[in-house]
């Protein structure tokens, strides 16, 4: 299917991992992807959810947005809206989406528990949360952020990539359900980070389950 996409797309693709294969996406659904950079997985997820579907990119840098809007273009969606936010604060009604997407952006927030609220009020009631991002790597010395071996890996400590546990209980605290790491991707910023994959679930209010 990814083969129908420009390779100028992936140019500027710097994925941490692959949050599409965390759990489905199905025609007809919409879509929000935070901090969607050059639009690789906005172009993917649109592709997945067909004509009748709809994506919603959203990213607080100038160049990225036009990027993204300029490879949509290319690509010929027509199902897609790009929109320049920081992704603390969106621009989006409450319980639009039946999924929320990220790869690699949310550690770069200075927000994170408020980004982690945003994605949870955009779901609609059992709606899907799949994550791609960078924790701390647990078989790292945590004594290595002090005064350590290298100026690049104390930037990256007070930069405030968070532990896998410290990432799921923000998860936990946003009100998502059945938060999960499911595993790590091999991908590295830092010899102290590493690449992880979270998903979660926006739960279903108890009256809505009533017969």
């Amino acid at each position: 299917m990814v083969e129908r996409l420009p390779i100028t797309i992936w140019e500027s693709s710097a994925a941490v991992g692959n949050p599409f294969g965390l759990g489905p996406i199905h025609p007809g659904e919409t879509i929000v992807d935070l901090g969607c950079g050059a639009g690789a997985d906005v172009c993917v997820a649109a592709l997945l959810v067909g004509k009748r579907g709809r994506v919603v990119g959203v990213d607080v840098t100038p160049a990225m947005v036009e990027k993204t809007r300029a490879n949509v273009a290319l690509s010929g969606f027509t199902n897609v809206e790009i929109i320049e936010a920081d992704i603390a604060e969106l621009p989006l009604p409450g319980a639009c989406a039946d999924v929320v997407l990220s790869n690699g952006a949310i550690n770069l927030s200075p927000h994170k528990p408020c980004v982690l609220k945003e994605a949870f009020r955009m779901l609609k009631p059992g709606g899907r949360l799949y994550i791609a991002d960078m924790v701390r790597d647990a078989a790292t010395d945590d004594s290595q952020c002090g005064a350590s071996s290298s100026e690049d890996s104390w930037a990256n400590c007070v930069a405030g990539t968070l532990t896998s546990e410290r990432f799921l209980q923000l998860l936990e605290e946003a009100g998502f359900a059945d938060g999960k790491m499911i595993g790590t991707t091999g991908y590295r910023t830092s010899p102290e980070t590493i690449g992880a994959l979270f998903r979660a679930r926006k739960p279903i209010p108890l009256r809505q389950l009533s017969p």
